[in-house]
């Protein structure tokens, strides 16, 4: 079976094991393979079928390695139900690749080929930049930052009933889809999906099927619409181990506890199971855990457990190295590669110090009521300023991302108001990405505007552009004023925005000579973006060269008076360099200075 040119495109390799319940080494093994073609970053499967297996099947990982030229990826697989394991990969470059797997002492080997993406929504995994720490970027080199929606509950994907109890959170596949689409419409590209125990039986080593099937395909669909996801492993709202669809805030009562050692195999098992499951989707990388703090439970404890075992264990069966996420403070205090930060006060936004990347994906505080997270909220039209100074804020503080109100009811019709905060992220997506330079290369600067009437946050490549947030209160008005701004000398345009539109107030040209400039501030309400660019100089041309007029000498007596002219556009400016050559003649001559335009010969 093969699906060719999908955003999640499966190229399966069947295999099948017949093994004695008590003899895996005598097995023999019939293949079955299927030759086919994928689009670059998309999935590729292999299926192994073992049966009489008579132990738990969730403890066997079988495991392939992939192989293109120098590229080579072991990669784990996981059982999936009817006596079948699956192994999933995404190439990250075309052509063919070679692929070997082992499983119950038997293996096999085989190759496809990976072809050019043909969706231009599809950019491959999240890393962090190599060159700019503080920032995120995908395979193909394209910055990431996150315009997040809400986040997935486990019960929205889970079963209906389970064990006698009702789900009274479940989402149809159509609620999921209808929201899915509104996200793509307004060029969202972010949602957090949680795990947090629900999908564990109770005997803690296997998986409800049915249940983390869903799950995958949420993050198809969310594929399907190049919207990347935050896959959740831990949360202080874990299921409880006596309740299918409820929590419980006390790790003792949850499925096991995180914050304490025990249950070793289990919770390596659960976070293994995780990582062979969803890394080999393009659009999936890693919450370690959410506000894993809170009372009656010690942010110190799980710190100390997760820099001993999860977050190696994540990245000793992650064969991408995906980046690990972790909210609230205790962030930075675990080797994780991302801080997930919840409050929109100063005093959360990122930091200039900050080395690693930040992403706000889920807000509490910073709204009307102190409450930006709940549907009532973002469903009521006076919340809308409070979302949008969020968005901006965290992209010129330096951050990768916002998301919105992460308790939004999508089981409900979104309403105008819902409808405006999407729109005001869409227009913060629309301008980052029309800037003349990578995100990636600017950083925070909040001293390039001085005697602003208000804050004035600015990212900037310095020099090249210039991106700066001006934020009144809510529902303030600003009169015209004049403003100072620190810029090298040059020729910029000068171009104000209205971000709840996106339309340009005001644009100008204008001509630095010294290190400050004074610029017109336009009346605004509540908010105001500027954008300065540094104009591009006419394009560099040849220099001009005039070697004089022709001569006739006679040898050896006469010499020769050689006036040439040369002028030049002064781009780049530097120093023109002269040098006389002799092209042909009957003898050799000699310059009394080669590098002069005046000489003799």
């Amino acid at each position: 079976m093969q699906k060719t040119g999908q955003t999640c495109s499966l190229f399966f390799l069947l295999v099948t094991l017949l093994c004695h319940p008590l003899l895996l080494h005598a097995a023999t093994v019939t293949e079955q393979s299927h030759t086919g073609s994928i689009s670059l970053y998309g999935t590729v499967e292999i299926v192994l079928k073992a049966q009489g297996y008579s132990g738990n099947p969730f403890t066997l990982f079988p495991s392939a390695t992939f192989s293109r030229g120098d590229r080579s990826f072991k990669v784990e697989g996981f059982y999936d139900g009817n006596q079948s394991w699956k192994i999933r990969f995404m190439p990250d470059r075309t052509g063919t690749w070679q692929y070997r797997w082992t499983f119950l002492n038997k293996s096999g080997s085989g190759s496809f080929v990976c072809n050019p993406r043909t969706e231009s929504h599809v950019h491959g995994h999240v890393k962090r930049d190599p060159v700019h720490r503080r920032y995120l970027i995908h395979d193909d080199g394209t910055p990431h930052h996150w315009y997040g929606g809400k986040w997935i509950h486990a019960t929205n994907y889970g079963p209906r009933t389970k064990g006698g109890q009702t789900n009274p959170r479940y989402l149809t596949d159509a609620q999921f889809i209808s929201y899915f689409d509104t996200c793509k419409k307004y060029r969202h590209n972010g949602l957090l999906v949680k795990m947090s125990l629900y999908p564990i039986e109770n005997d803690k080593i296997s998986w409800d099927l049915n249940w983390i099937h869903r799950a995958e395909w949420v993050v198809r669909q969310l594929g399907q619409r190049g919207i990347y996801c935050h896959v959740g492993f831990f949360d202080t709202w874990s299921r409880d181990r006596n309740k299918w669809f409820n929590y419980s805030t006390d790790g003792g009562k949850q499925v096991f506890n995180v914050w304490k050692a025990g249950d070793e195999d289990a919770k390596r098992n659960y976070i293994r199971t995780i990582v062979a499951r969803f890394s080999g989707f393009y659009n999936v990388y890693w919450e370690l855990g959410n506000e894993m703090e809170h009372s009656p439970n010690s942010g110190s404890a799980f710190v100390t457990q997760a820099n001993s075992k999860y977050i190696p264990w994540i990245r000793q069966y992650d064969p991408y190295d995906l980046p690990i996420g972790l909210s609230e403070g205790i962030w930075k205090k675990t080797d994780v590669d991302i801080g997930f930060i919840h409050q929109t006060g100063r005093s959360a936004l990122p930091s200039p110090s900050w080395t690693r990347p930040t992403c706000m994906n889920e807000l509490v505080h910073g709204g009307p009521a102190d409450s930006l997270a709940e549907d009532s909220v973002i469903r009521n039209s006076s919340s809308r300023y409070y979302y949008r100074r969020t968005f901006w804020r965290m992209f010129t503080y330096g951050g990768c991302g916002s998301s919105e109100a992460t308790w939004l009811d999508i089981s409900k019709p979104l309403n105008n108001a819902v409808i405006n905060v999407m729109k005001d992220h869409q227009k913060l997506r629309d301008i980052v990405e029309s800037l003349p330079v990578s995100i990636n290369e600017m950083e925070p600067d909040h001293s390039i505007i001085q005697n602003a009437p208000c804050e004035a946050s600015t990212r900037t490549k310095k020099g090249i552009c210039y991106l700066t947030y001006f934020l009144a209160n809510r529902n303030q008005k600003i009169a015209a004023t004049t403003i100072k701004c620190t810029l090298p000398q040059g020729r910029y345009l000068v171009t104000w925005i209205q971000p709840m539109t996106g339309s340009v107030i005001q644009r100008q040209t204008i001509s630095v000579n010294s290190s400050t400039v004074t610029l017109s501030l336009p009346a605004f309400t509540e908010d105001l973006v500027q954008i300065i660019e540094k104009e591009a100089g006419p394009a560099n041309q040849a220099p001009q060269v005039y070697a004089g007029a022709d001569q006739i000498i006679v040898l050896p007596q006469d010499i020769a008076e050689l006036q040439a002219t040369v002028t030049d556009d002064g781009l780049p400016n530097g120093t023109l360099s002269v040098s006389w050559q002799q092209v042909s003649g009957p003898a050799p001559v000699t310059f009394e200075n080669r590098n002069a335009t005046h000489t003799y010969v």
